[in-house]
């Protein structure tokens, strides 16, 4: 097979740093030195679209123990004096109302907050300098200065004089864009990617298949330019690419000036368009055919249109992508019939075929018969997209209607996979209007349902999936029970129970296909007798999964809810990551979203956060990119285990029906697991109850460890002893070390006595031996916990740091804060290790929560800061988070603690920062 393929596509996030690694060791540098309590100042220059902007966020994210001020100049502004500084002070306003009177006073002037006479710019240099040493008094500050090309000459030069005098604070000034507008500062100059990179970042961003010959042009043309390369990725699904045998159409970017020039070169340029290679022997035998003489080039070379070498390449693709559609269909078709001619149909046979195809101006039933033989031959070269490409072009050629309607519904299937949804919409369409028959309509009834629910979850899409796999029975029976599976799915989703109950049983009646039988049969005893009959029959259906890669992903999604459920999660681990990887490589787009959440959610259970937080942002470009309704069930439970409050949390519903859809499962779940962390034990309570009354796929068990939790910590023994009868049926029969290790932990948190330590113990072993590192530290902390609260706080350390520290890497601020609550508890403080983020307060959080401490009450601090007593309370609350308490009275023991001094109020004088002028 003559592919390339992403073979690092697993589940790590994409990088658009490739080949930057000297780069990116010297942005890391310019934090060192703040870090080591310096400053200094690093200009990066470069090209447009060189990938300046990537670096800057990439050190800006980097930058989690520095307090980050980012501007941009506008070209608009560039005339504007004193305008990019402007900015800079309304970034650092709390910092200017602190400095002393002349500096703030000359700054304001400088900006037009003041109507005096603006100082000269040696004072505006002092000034800002004294700006940057407070701003930088509690950590290290980053002050990104982006499009620096723009900037007013004003605002440059007072820039330029402090980027020099920033050694004694711990400062980094990064100035980024294009031109040398700061000559004698120390830059880094940002140039093309070697050929071998830029392959490598094409490669990593691409992950479909893709003709290895076609990828070599792209990276030519591309010049090493990084955005070029991640733009052309990002096309590589397009329907009009088709894998590689097309042009994509041009983006929705402002339209080039028309390409003035003489006939024959202007068809030479076409046919350069339309072969997708960069072959310059291929183009030039197609030149012969169409009798282009080679002089015909020498304008377009001149112009810089064009290039000829080792590839045929276009200034950028672009321009390849304008003049091949801004083309006739006069002159499309000549080309294509020139590269039919001048391809080797014995090698090539598919590209001929293709070629052949575009040149047709009527249907042609032998053509259209080549090109559907040659669709799966196709698709090894550029995957789905080529595959969907083919069967369209073979159902335009067909002059048979039942030919092209099965061509043009295939092809359809085709186009939604990708997430071409306009493409498989057009098709559908053009064979709504003509005759179809039963079975056909039930084939586009099935799509249309689909389409629906990918695009919103539209609950009364399942009933359309149900009736058109009713209608497919009665003529493709084996088509029908997927389509049977795939309804099930859908309704177990979105809390269908009556679509699950008729999908079942209509399953059972369906021939089998031998294929996903011990999962389909698994599931339906679950649902009907419960989690016990089912444990076995599931566990069997896991180690026998067909690992066929053409099987329809949406069905391994159920295998994916299946392994979470069983507590197995060496399968879920291996389940998500196969799937994703195939999701990618085969370029099924309508699925990914899903197929990234299910791999995100094992993420978080292992405590990778930040993977997690890159597919979780991955799936949500994508479901944008579709056109599709944003799905949050991975985000939420990621949120709530960083402690932090997300929208989702707000879905509210009758916590005792069970028809609601696995979104409000997840958020009430996420919100047990957000209050457990917080320590609002009640809370957790209130969101799980249910959990005891139903028996739901996948996070039923979860909630009732949650479950167990709160109402143990709340003294509801009662509502604890069903929740733990009814998880430890499901943990004994599943057996795995994940599922006995929560019982364990769960048994113990109802243990009064000396019994409970070996529970713990045992708990804390098993995890051990799981990837689930967050469940791991939990049972770290509440042993701890247990052993604090029998009196041995020496030995509670022990487990207590162990937590904090894992749950501090992970970025689980919440139950880092718990676990942080419960060594000072013990006497003992959590030591930050070197590059920890230390989670300072900002000035406005540090003003409220020196205020708070004294006994302020909310009205008295918002009355003093002219803020909302609500705006009190939220500041507060991310206050108690940071600083791991729960309550305003612990304020006086912690903010000395963590070196947060009360001090340091709205009265707090400027001239104790470092380095005052």
């Amino acid at each position: 097979m003559n592919d390339i393929s992403n073979e690092n596509a697993d589940v790590q996030p994409q990088s658009p740093l490739i080949g930057r690694g000297r780069e990116s060791a010297r942005l890391g540098e310019l934090l060192s030195t703040t870090r080591a309590g310096r400053g200094a100042a690093l200009v990066v220059r470069g090209e447009a679209r060189i990938g300046k902007t990537f670096l800057v966020d990439h050190v800006a994210h980097a930058a989690v123990d520095h307090r980050v001020v980012r501007i941009r100049a506008a070209a608009t502004e560039a005339g504007l004096p004193y305008s990019a500084l402007h900015l800079l002070c309304l970034a650092m306003i709390d910092d200017l109302a602190r400095l002393r009177p002349h500096h703030r006073e000359a700054l304001e002037a400088a900006v037009g907050l003041r109507a005096d006479r603006v100082p000269d710019r040696l004072r505006l240099g002092v000034a800002l300098v004294r700006l940057f040493g407070l701003a930088a008094a509690d950590r290290p500050l980053l002050c990104v200065v982006d499009d620096m090309q723009w900037l007013d000459e004003s605002s440059a030069q007072v820039l330029a004089f402090a980027a020099r005098r920033l050694g004694g604070a711990p400062v980094a000034l990064l100035l980024a864009g294009r031109g040398d507008r700061f000559g004698g500062l120390p830059d880094l100059v940002l140039a093309g990617l070697r050929h071998e990179d830029a392959r490598a970042l094409f490669g990593h961003a691409l992950m479909v298949s893709m003709d290895r010959a076609v990828v070599e042009r792209i990276v030519a043309e591309a010049r090493g330019n990084p955005v070029a390369l991640l733009e052309s990725a990002a096309r590589s699904h397009s329907a009009d690419l088709a894998g590689g045998y097309g042009v994509a159409a041009p983006a929705d970017v402002e339209t080039p000036a028309p390409i003035t020039v003489p006939v024959q070169a202007r068809l030479l340029l076409v046919l350069a368009a339309a072969e997708p290679l960069g072959d310059p022997a291929l183009l030039w035998r197609a030149a012969a055919h169409l009798g282009l003489p080679a002089s015909a080039a020498e304008q377009l070379e001149s112009d810089g249109l064009i290039s000829f070498g080792q590839w045929v390449r276009f200034r950028d693709s672009s321009s390849r992508s304008f003049v091949y559609w801004a083309a006739s269909a006069v002159e499309r078709r000549q080309v294509h019939g020139a590269l039919a001619a001048a391809t080797d149909r014995r090698t090539d046979y598919d590209r001929y075929r293709w070629h052949l195809a575009k040149a047709l101006v009527a249907p042609d039933d032998a053509v259209g018969d080549a090109v559907m033989y040659s669709a799966r031959a196709a698709q090894d070269r550029g995957g789905r997209a080529a595959l969907a490409a083919f069967l369209d072009l073979a159902a335009s050629c067909a002059t048979d209607p039942r030919k092209r309607t099965e061509r043009a519904i295939r092809a359809a299937y085709a186009y939604h996979a990708i997430g071409a949804t306009d493409a498989a919409l057009r098709l559908l369409n053009s064979v709504e209007q003509g005759k179809v028959d039963a079975a056909d309509q039930a084939r586009l009834t099935r799509l249309r349902a689909r389409a629906r629910l990918d695009a919103n979850r539209d609950r009364a899409a399942v009933t359309q999936l149900l009736s058109a796999a009713e209608d497919l029975e009665r003529s493709e029976p084996r088509a029908a029970r997927q389509a049977y599976l795939e309804a099930l799915g859908a309704a177990i989703f979105t809390g269908r129970l009556d679509v699950v109950d008729e999908a079942l049983a209509r399953l059972s009646a369906c021939p089998s296909s031998k294929r996903f039988d011990r999962l389909l049969d698994g599931v339906a005893v679950r649902w009907t007798h419960g989690y016990a009959a089912a444990v076995e029959p599931l566990k069997l259906a896991l180690k026998t999964i067909d690992s066929d890669h053409q099987h329809d992903p949406r069905t391994r999604l159920l295998a994916c809810l299946v392994a979470a459920d069983l507590w197995d999660d060496d399968s879920w681990h291996e389940l998500t990551g196969n799937l994703l990887r195939r999701a990618r490589m085969a370029g099924t787009r309508a699925v990914l979203p899903y197929v990234l959440t299910h791999r995100a959610l094992a993420e978080i259970h292992a405590g990778r956060f930040a993977t997690a937080e890159s597919l979780v942002n991955e799936a949500t470009v994508t479901y944008k990119a579709l056109g599709y309704q944003p799905f949050s069930r991975a985000a939420v439970l990621l949120a709530a285990y960083r402690g932090q409050e997300h929208p989702a949390l707000s879905i509210t519903g009758n916590p005792y029906r069970r028809d609601e859809g696995i979104s409000v499962t997840t958020a009430r779940y996420a919100r047990a697991v957000l209050a457990n962390g917080l320590g609002r034990y009640p809370e957790a309570v209130a969101a799980t109850r249910h959990a005891i009354e139903h028996d739901d796929l996948e996070l039923q068990g979860w909630a009732l460890v949650e479950l167990v939790e709160g109402a143990v910590r709340s003294d509801d023994l009662d509502t604890a002893t069903a929740a733990f009868d009814r998880l430890s049926e499901r943990t004994c029969l599943s057996g795995t070390d994940w599922a006995l290790g929560l019982e364990s932990r769960s048994r113990a948190l109802l243990q009064d006595g000396d019994g409970a330590e070996s529970l713990y113990r045992d708990a804390i072993e098993r995890l051990s031996r799981t990837r689930g590192k967050v469940e791991l530290a939990r049972a770290q902390l509440v042993y701890g916990e247990w052993l604090r609260r029998r009196g041995r706080r020496v030995d509670a350390r022990v487990p207590l740091v162990a937590a904090h520290r894992s749950f501090t890497e992970m970025g689980a601020e919440a139950f880092a804060g718990r676990a942080n609550r419960e060594l000072l508890a013990t006497g003992e403080r959590a030591r930050r290790r070197a590059g920890e983020p230390p989670g300072l307060l900002t000035s406005q959080e540090r003003r409220i929560a020196a205020l708070a401490g004294d006994g302020r009450t909310n009205v008295d601090i918002g009355s003093m800061l002219s803020i909302s007593p609500r705006t009190v309370e939220y500041h507060l609350h991310k206050v108690f988070a940071k600083l791991g308490i729960s309550s305003r009275t612990e304020l006086h023991l912690v903010l000395g603690e963590t070196g947060e001094s009360r001090t340091r109020g709205p009265e707090f004088d400027a001239s104790l920062t470092p380095n005052g002028l």
